[in-house]
């Protein structure tokens, strides 16, 4: 039986190492792996580490960017053949899907969540409307091509030294480098972004507040309980962005056009819980809301409630931890 084949492309190690991991949960019986690391030589190295078969790096410099790779990699994807493109879903990758499945007449299915395999038909769910909603989509024809989130699947330990001559480097594995092609976008000057955010991805608690929060030096208090949790503080949309706000970076609000997040377990303290803000949150493993309205929409989310003043509730949540840690 011909193993089934994938591809998996990413810029970024930990998601193109967990791409490989994916695939190899997604199907059972034998797969071939091609992974594609753009601009990345570590990710290149911790895919063939996660168990990818063959790996291809593209260079980018100055000159050469993400969009100077799908032409080749799209007459790669013809001349050796593939029954699914796996593309991680960060504002570069699902540029690159987007030109892969131009190039390639192909059908593209953005930000999917779930992945089914049936068959021979690759069937793709995705929320869509705001959440509201979830399409499911089938492919019919072509190479189908998805762009998948991170933390979709587990991520594999990536070894501090890994690449081609590492003993845990599969027996066939190999890495090739490949240029791409020059485009009429040249980089001139890259600056380091100046960001306050924590990181939210590998957070496995994190406490986000809303706007029944009445004043910014109230954020000491939150600040406590983050600390004692081993937690990371984000907020909501309106918190970040708003008039009279503005008490945290941009990249730190949870929602559907901003950050999601996958903690063990997520403390949603004076939001609402509109569906907006909820899908950021709803793959964390226990979600816990606090809000005074007991009709909020978080509720219907949350795994556990707390109906209160967050003012009485967060300092009683603190003393209790307290008394529970000095045990």
């Amino acid at each position: 039986m011909t193993p089934k084949k994938f591809w998996v492309i990413s810029e970024q190690q930990k998601l193109l190492a967990e791409l490989v991991n994916g695939v190899k949960a997604l199907v059972q019986g034998e797969v071939l792996i091609n992974a594609v690391a753009v601009g990345n030589l570590q990710a290149a190295e911790a895919a063939l580490a996660a168990g990818a078969h063959h790996v291809f790096m593209y260079r980018l410099d100055g000159r050469v960017q993400v969009e100077g790779c799908y032409r080749r990699l799209a007459q790669l994807i013809k001349e050796t053949g593939g029954d699914l493109v796996l593309v991680g879903a960060t504002k570069r990758g699902k540029t690159l899907a987007a030109l892969l499945a131009a190039e390639l007449e192909s059908g593209l299915a953005t930000e999917v969540t779930v992945l089914d395999w049936s068959g021979d038909l690759i069937t793709t769910q995705r929320f869509v409307f705001g959440g509201l909603a979830v399409s499911t989509d089938t492919f019919v024809s072509g190479i189908p091509i998805v762009t998948i989130p991170p933390r979709m699947w587990e991520s594999p330990a990536i070894p501090a030294t890994a690449g081609p001559g590492d003993s845990r480097t599969p027996l066939n594995g190999e890495l090739v480098e490949i240029s791409g092609e020059e485009g009429p976008v040249r980089v001139l000057e890259q600056r380091p972004r100046q960001s306050g955010a924590v990181n939210l991805d590998d957070a496995q608690v994190v406490i986000c507040i809303g706007r029944g929060v009445k004043k910014r030096e109230d954020l000491v208090m939150f600040e406590e309980l983050a600390g004692l949790l081993e937690g990371v503080l984000a907020c909501t949309r309106p918190v970040a962005e708003e008039e009279g706000y503005r008490w945290f970076s941009e990249d730190s609000y949870i929602g559907i056009s901003g950050r999601k997040v996958k903690p063990r377990l997520y403390l949603s303290i004076g939001s609402s819980g509109q569906i907006q803000h909820v899908v950021g949150c709803r793959d964390a493993g226990i979600i816990l809301g606090i809000d005074k309205n007991e009709d909020a929409p978080i509720f219907e989310a949350s795994d556990y409630g707390i109906v209160g003043d967050l003012y009485q509730v967060v300092p009683e949540l603190i003393k209790r931890i307290r008394e529970i840690k000095s045990r």
